[in-house]
């Protein structure tokens, strides 16, 4: 016990001497002096997090020393998965037509969409019987759509639509450089309704505007649960995104979806750092001060902290200095445990994120298990009762696929509990593999939740609590671009700075 009392405060006294060096290193508060480059941490490779990395190399230029700590896979929760000879999407898997930066990485790295073969028909289930069935011919969709829920679904199309074009003025109000130091803030300069729709959930707003009961409990909710696996309880303007997101002009790209973090990370020329950060502390002359231990690369390529279960110590602590810092990863308890050190505030990041399984079966599917009989094709199942075990169960088809050629029967389900044993041996007639791949993949969107903000202190930001609003590739991606602007104006110490040259109507 003595033996290790000396070693941890030998191990203490020795950080606080590197980090009194590396303080003295640094210059007068570095705003002060834009002619020296910018020292920027970004913490966390997923899409935030890279983008965010591009769009500081895209503002600063060659001004830049940049590092992006993450101590996982690059991608985040952008994921593919290897299954009989064939890579599968298991997280984020489909971009929205309108999502115009996505819409730019892909076009700007030549990353093709994936290959579009035929409309997969779709159907709404509760446990007993289908609510409604598609077809594979959209004309016969969406006669069969307005016979059931009838011209409400111009009503909600219309609603959507609106809502749409006010957010897409995020796109104009930033290529002018304007940005934002909290994500209210953000949302009402699209427009003031957006706040109000984070206070009210999805059910009661689309009820106000007048959709029916019927498309809320049947259409509204399998879209939510299948999106996020929470019901029509959540707020509505995450919800709005989730319905909107259910378009037929859906797109993946080929290879996986997490090319874009890959190439965005390349492009940035930021230096990749294995480490996982354990704090982040303000330093006395300016700047702050991120401490990291390594991170070891396992035999399947993934990563991990080398001190996960070693304490304080005998943790390898490494400082670096830096003149800001963005974090692009979640702050929950849940998903996190980095501390913040000397600030005058503390920081509590409220909320927590929704635990969702992704489990991917090679085999073959037992039709009588969702009512379906040898002869149906249906090749999408969405659950209208949220308090079934699973979310819902789709056949997939590889990230790389050409529309000539024939792959295995790999189908995804999503569901809020692991599924073993007799779950899949009741959906399935024949196994040949099956993974579970498990996520805290987005927040559980309550009605009364803090949104947060971007800027915790002047030069350092959160990009992930846009998340609180809605979670999307999209939404990082704009909070990405957000805090590069905010990170821009604090260094010049210019409102102004951030401006685009020229503002493209397709970016």
């Amino acid at each position: 016990m003595q033996k290790h009392t000396k070693m941890f405060w030998a191990r203490r006294l020795m950080t606080l001497c590197i980090l009194r060096q590396v303080s003295s290193w640094s210059h007068e508060p570095a705003h002060n002096d834009a002619s020296q480059p910018a020292r920027i941490a970004v913490i966390g490779g997923g899409i935030g997090g890279t983008a965010t990395a591009y769009f500081l190399q895209q503002h600063f230029g060659d001004d830049l020393v940049l590092d992006l700590y993450e101590h996982h896979t690059v991608g985040g929760r952008l994921a593919v998965l290897d299954i009989a000879g064939h890579s599968y999407e298991v997280g984020g898997s489909v971009i929205h037509p309108g999502n115009r930066y996505m819409v730019e990485f892909a076009e700007k790295f030549g990353l093709p969409k994936k290959e579009h073969c035929s409309d997969s028909p779709f159907g709404l289930f509760d446990g007993e019987k289908y609510m409604f069935r598609g077809s594979s011919w959209s004309i016969v969709n969406i006669m069969k759509l307005f016979w059931r829920y009838g011209r409400t679904l111009l009503t909600l199309r219309s609603e959507l639509k609106e809502t749409l074009t006010k957010f897409d003025r995020i796109y104009h109000l930033q290529a002018e450089g304007q940005a934002f130091s909290s994500v209210s803030d953000l949302l009402h300069a699209l427009d003031p309704s957006f706040v109000e729709m984070t206070r009210v959930s999805v059910r009661d707003w689309f009820k106000k505007l007048g959709i029916q009961d019927l498309v809320i409990d049947e259409l509204v909710t399998a879209v939510t649960n299948c999106n996020y696996g929470q019901t029509a309880d959540m707020h509505a303007f995450v919800g709005a995104i989730a319905v909107a997101g259910a378009d037929p002009d859906l797109w993946a790209v080929t290879g996986g979806n997490k090319r874009v973090p890959e190439e965005l990370l390349k492009h940035s020329r930021a230096t990749l750092l294995r480490r996982k950060v354990e704090e982040i502390g303000l330093n006395e002359g300016g700047g702050f001060v991120v401490t990291s231990v390594e991170a070891e690369t396992s035999e399947n390529g993934e990563t991990h902290s080398l001190n996960n279960n070693v304490d304080d110590t005998e943790k390898d602590l490494r400082p670096q200095n830096y003149d800001l810092v963005v974090v692009a990863a979640p702050l929950t308890k849940d998903k996190t445990s980095i501390k913040f050190v000397n600030f005058t505030k503390d920081f509590t990041f409220p909320g927590h994120y929704q635990k969702i399984f992704c489990t991917m079966v090679h085999g073959k599917l037992r039709p009588e298990s969702v009512k379906l009989t040898e002869g149906d094709s249906i090749d999408e199942v969405l659950i209208t009762n949220t308090s079934l075990f699973f979310n819902s169960l789709g056949k997939q088809s590889p990230t790389e696929v050409k529309c000539t050629e024939q792959y295995p029967d790999v189908w995804k389900i999503f569901s809020g509990s692991s599924l073993r044993g007799e779950h899949l041996n009741a959906f399935f007639k024949e196994i040949e593999s099956f993974h579970e791949v498990e996520w805290l993949a987005y927040p559980h969107y309550e009605l009364d939740q803090q949104l947060g903000d971007f800027e915790l202190h002047p030069g350092l930001y959160h990009l992930n609590a846009i998340e609180w609003a809605g979670s999307a590739m999209e939404m990082s991606s704009i909070g990405a671009k957000n805090v590069a602007l905010l990170a821009l104006k604090h260094w010049l110490q210019d409102p102004s700075a951030g401006k685009m040259a020229v503002l493209r109507d397709e970016l």
